[in-house]
């Protein structure tokens, strides 16, 4: 959701409704009374809207996310139903219609024209937008939350793995890499359908799970694909960023990742999740925490950035201190610096899932919320007592990503 905008930079009518439109390059803002605010991307498509203090995101694929702060801060978050989201598109486009109304007189060109693309995206022309998203990706089940604003390119299509305990994302689909001509058409699908919302995205994110995992001679193919469709770089999107799986990263030299560095990619996640030996094989990751951190260093030396991931909670109760000792170890000794993530998300699993049932065997009672968040500030703030000051440490809630 896009925030209040300042009104030294908004256009203010003399409607005694106190309208206010903040026309980007790419999105406008348009608040009535700074209480109720929408948002909309180049061709008109809703992108939030705050109402009654509630926070909507709508994405691409025509889900909206609803995020309400609660008592104690607390924030409740859920995808609205397909009644609610109907409900709540109408409500929109009845109000911008009647902001349209009132903005005629005194409004810019500009806002005229983009709330009049807006009004031609009634509830039913949005909603069908969903079956022609599902025509061009399959589920885009996660990003890290510096690219949410990525433009998601599948060169492959779920993960190579998907066999750990606490993660159940990919489980729809098999694992496969498109070849260079199937690449080429889902970009292009892609670009017809972002259409002039494509101004608004900020990189390329290759997906899907662990898309670095492709053989570098195919890898090298589909990145000249996207190379023949973007201009990347300083006058186009601002670079390509990826997962890899750790046991992927392992068949990867340092050549291997500067060849990528130099075909623009930037930053490479990895899902360490822990640092402890132990609780690593309960969540079933491939590789080790050894070999995260060699990987990172080999990355790191063909001058690429990482992303590292790190659950909170991973291990319950008994494995809680190992968990943290290990996984702040773990970061120390990957050298982090300027331009490196380090994401601590909470885990939010299944009771009744496979994860679950290895804490049960493993005699490691499940971490309540409270728990979960404690573990969370002392990771987040050993992380940032270890690392370089300038590699960036936050916070990555999985249930507020939308794309």
């Amino acid at each position: 959701m896009v925030a209040a905008m300042h009104t030294s930079s908004s256009t203010e009518t003399a409607d005694p409704r106190r309208l206010y439109f903040n026309p980007q390059p790419h999105f406008l803002t348009v608040s009535d009374n700074l209480h109720t605010t929408y948002s909309f991307d180049g061709e008109g498509r809703l992108l939030g809207a705050y109402l009654d203090g509630i926070s909507y995101r709508r994405g691409l694929g025509g889900d909206i996310l609803m995020k309400q702060v609660v008592a104690g801060r607390a924030k409740r978050r859920r995808m609205l139903s397909t009644f609610e989201r109907r409900q709540l598109l109408s409500l929109v486009s009845a109000h911008v219609a009647a902001i349209r109304e009132c903005a005629q007189a005194t409004a810019s060109p500009e806002v005229c024209s983009w709330l009049d693309r807006a009004l031609t995206w009634d509830v039913e022309r949005l909603e069908a937008e969903r079956d022609a998203f599902q025509e061009i990706y399959k589920p885009i089940s996660i990003l890290p939350p510096d690219q949410y604003l990525a433009l998601v390119l599948q060169a492959a299509e779920g993960c190579s793995w998907n066999r750990c305990t606490f993660c159940s994302l990919y489980r729809d689909r098999k694992f496969r890499i498109k070849t260079p001509d199937e690449f080429r058409q889902h970009i292009r699908s892609v670009k017809a359908f972002v259409g002039a919302g494509l101004r608004m995205r900020k990189s390329i994110f290759l997906g899907d799970a662990n898309a670095l995992i492709i053989p570098q001679a195919r890898l090298r193919e589909l990145l000249a694909v996207v190379h023949q469709e973007f201009v990347i770089g300083d006058k186009g999107l601002k670079g390509i960023y990826a997962f890899l799986d750790i046991f992927g990263a392992e068949r990867k030299t340092v050549s291997d990742y500067r060849e990528l560095r130099d075909a623009g990619v930037r930053r490479i996640y990895l899902g360490l999740e822990s640092g402890d030996e132990t609780v690593f094989r309960l969540l079933n990751k491939p590789g080790s925490p050894s070999a995260c951190i060699e990987a990172v260093q080999a990355i790191k030396a063909a001058g690429l950035n990482v992303g590292i991931i790190l659950l909170a909670g991973a291990g319950g109760e008994r494995l809680a201190p190992a968990h943290v000792t290990h996984s702040l170890e773990a970061l120390a000794a990957m050298g982090l610096s300027e331009g490196d993530l380090v994401y601590i998300s909470p885990l939010i699993v299944s009771p009744t899932g496979p994860y679950a049932q290895q804490l049960d065997q493993a005699g490691s009672p499940w971490l309540d919320q409270a728990a979960i968040n404690a573990q969370l500030a002392r990771l987040k703030d050993g992380a940032r007592a270890l690392c370089d000051p300038r590699a960036k440490v936050a916070l990555y809630h999985i249930e507020e990503f939308i794309y």
